[in-house]
């Protein structure tokens, strides 16, 4: 029986599963950025006065369809009160006005993360060394061997996810010997996605594992002749096992752990991000972890618009959950910069599927729908807006189910509710989710995993996962997210990049040209689509007369850029709400300050963001086909162990729960 739950382990028998696949032939969407850079910029005015910064000599592209393309932008306050040629925006300079040259460069919009778990991750951010675009494992684990000499007691080196081997030149994991001669006596714990996790000597001695240890909820603990742990904790039915031996490692002091968000959010702001909305987490109960957040927001020192979703934190007893909260949270309570905007990623933890493609999937238990039911009724009685994680087609079907049974007695077409992940989800579905008004929240999970996806489901289905050319056919609303940064790395650019190559960061070419997307629409995807997702379309998303000044001047031009250095993009000033948040090279100076690191030893200090040293050889990481899948092959067989039943069928045993 679980322990979470209460309901008893289903197997599951691989074969079984259904691999249907979407037909093809979607026409793909494409030309909009050549199309649009033939109209001339129009002036668009909304009020007298003058502005506080003029941006021009820009490229600016705004995504609006009434305007897409522009010399100049007018700002005033935190709102955009200009757009259109520099001769046009002449009427708001004033003798304060701030004259912002761009030098030519591009002007987006604000990126916006449309799934992502920040306000969790900020809180150790400063404390992690990020492999996320590291170019080699020699060169990851020379990084883990220089922060061991930093650290000091009772912390530990953590590396907490956002990687992958694939990215290696090497095309490998690193091994636990390499980890232990790293880092030596100092503790060391190494997550790789939410599929295993390598904890050094060390750190086994501080955990004081031993022969006795039981294996973790959800997982096992590989061991030696003797029995004794080796370090390696392999994740099977739930990545609680892995999250488990984190929570045992230190943590930085309340205070340190906001200033470690705010280095966060400076990191993002570096990247061109202004928006994003927070999925929510496994541990992350309201109000009491959102504190930290909540007292940046009070302080007016947020530099990203932070939308959030409240997600269930107990097992079988979710409603209890819901019921509490909207007792005393009202839907979008804040302001601008913070606010409440919905339910998820996970209403009911049985519903929920596997966060990791190396993994057998699980079923849901059948109590799952009484209990989901149970659940979306309250929270759509209340008129909250609701996400549900799913990542294959059966766990979409069955939520599916449960909603349109829901729908009859309370309708939620109006309520802007989704499905998130989707990379398995059919046509059929799709049909299903559009007749309910639904919306997709889709992330870049492929561009890391996608090598173990296509080993475990096949070069057929990979080619659809997700299957954007359908979903744009049928019109149904989807956004972006990077569902950063343990799953993938809090970068939207290797999204972005993955968007358009439908190559994996190892370089597998795994979607079907049907499925990909132009520039311009990768970047609306990270850009205008989330402010549906939040309800705040009328505020954001677009470089518009009367919405908010929330934009990215870049540092190299996107649009024309080689592919492949798509995810090293970064911003060379970004401003929300007016304000500039961050400045690089010669707007450094109109930004305010970086904060100091401190202590020193953290691990941000000393390791610039993603991506400064990881595209120098990126032509000669390209894998083959054959390549990715000898080592998601032998990834999948070393991570999953089988039991077989009387009748000789293997199965996976497990329930819905901590798959988040």
């Amino acid at each position: 029986m679980c322990l979470f739950c209460g309901t008893k382990p289903f197997g599951f028998e691989a074969a079984s599963l259904s691999r249907r696949h979407f037909m093809a032939g979607a026409a793909a969407m494409g030309g909009l950025y050549a199309a649009a850079r033939t109209v001339e910029p129009v002036v668009a005015l909304a009020q007298d006065g003058k502005a506080d910064i003029i941006i021009e000599n820009a490229k600016v592209v705004t995504l609006d369809p009434k305007t897409p393309r522009a010399e100049a932008i007018a700002i005033a306050g935190d709102k955009i009160v200009g757009v259109g040629s520099r001769r046009d925006l002449e009427q708001f300079r004033g003798p304060s006005t701030r004259i912002v040259d761009a030098g030519q460069r591009v002007v987006v919009p604000g990126l916006n993360d449309a799934h992502t778990h920040f306000i969790r991750g900020g809180l150790t951010y400063s404390q992690e060394v990020r492999w996320d675009g590291v170019p080699s494992l020699a060169l990851a684990l020379q990084m883990l061997k220089e922060q061991a000499a930093r650290t000091p007691a009772p912390h530990w080196v953590q590396v907490m996810g956002g990687w992958t081997p694939h990215q290696f030149k090497e095309k490998r994991l690193p091994t636990l010997e390499e980890i232990n001669a790293a880092t030596g006596d100092v503790p060391c714990y190494v997550m790789h996605l939410y599929d295993r996790g390598f904890v050094n000597k060390a750190g086994l001695r501080a955990l004081g594992w031993n022969r006795d240890t039981p294996e973790p909820f959800g997982g096992v603990i590989a061991r030696d002749g003797s029995g004794m742990p080796t370090g390696l904790v392999v994740a099977t039915t739930s990545l609680v096992s892995l999250l488990s031996v984190f929570a045992k490692v230190p943590k930085l002091s309340p205070e340190d752990q906001i200033t470690s968000t705010r280095h966060m959010m400076r990191e993002l702001n570096r990247l061109g991000m202004t928006s994003l909305i927070d999925a929510g987490g496994g541990g992350q109960n309201y109000p009491e972890h959102y504190q930290a957040i909540a007292k940046l927001a009070a302080d007016k020192a947020l530099t990203v618009r932070i939308g959030y979703t409240l997600m269930a934190q107990r097992p079988g007893r979710e409603i209890e959950d819901y019921k509490g909260w909207l007792a005393k949270a009202k839907l979008y309570e804040g302001d601008d910069y913070f606010r409440l905007c919905g339910a998820g990623e996970y209403t009911v933890w049985a519903a929920g599927d596997n966060t990791n493609f190396a993994k057998d999937p699980i079923m849901q238990p059948p109590i799952m729908e009484e209990k989901l039911t149970e659940v979306l009724t309250f929270v759509a009685q209340n008129g909250w807006p609701f996400r549900m994680h799913a990542s294959f087609d059966f766990t979409a079907q069955r939520i599916l189910g449960v909603v349109e049974k829901v729908h009859k007695q309370v309708p939620v077409d109006k309520l802007r509710w989704g499905l998130e992940h989707c990379e398995g989800i059919t046509a059929r579905s799709l049909e299903r989710l559009q007749a309910l008004g639904g919306s997709l929240g889709l992330q870049n999970r492929m561009s890391l995993d996608g090598e173990a996806y296509v080993e475990k489901w096949g070069l057929e289905a990979s080619a659809d996962a997700p299957a954007f050319g359908r979903i744009r056919e049928m019109g149904i609303p989807y956004a972006l997210g990077t569902d950063g940064n343990r799953a993938a790395s809090h970068n939207p650019w290797v999204g972005i990049q993955w968007l358009v190559t439908g190559r994996t960061v190892g370089g597998l070419r795994h979607a079907a040209e049907r499925n990909l997307l132009s520039r311009e629409e990768a970047l609306k995807a990270y850009t205008t689509n989330g402010a549906y997702i939040s309800n705040e379309e009328d505020k954001k998303g677009t470089l518009s007369v009367g919405k908010w000044a929330d934009l990215a001047v870049l540092n190299e031009d996107y649009f024309s850029i080689p592919e492949d250095r798509i995810s090293q993009m970064s911003a060379a000033l970004t401003i929300v709400g007016g304000k500039v948040v961050y400045g690089d090279g010669q707007y450094a100076g109109l930004a305010p300050a970086a904060l100091a690191v401190a202590p020193d030893w953290l691990p941000i200090k000393h390791y610039a963001g993603y991506g400064r040293q990881a595209s120098a050889d990126f032509g000669s990481r390209h894998a083959g086909l054959d390549d990715g899948r000898a080592l998601a092959a032998a990834m999948i067989a070393d991570a999953m162990p089988t039991v077989v039943g009387d009748d000789g069928r293997s199965w996976t045993l497990g329930c819905g729960c901590g798959l988040l």
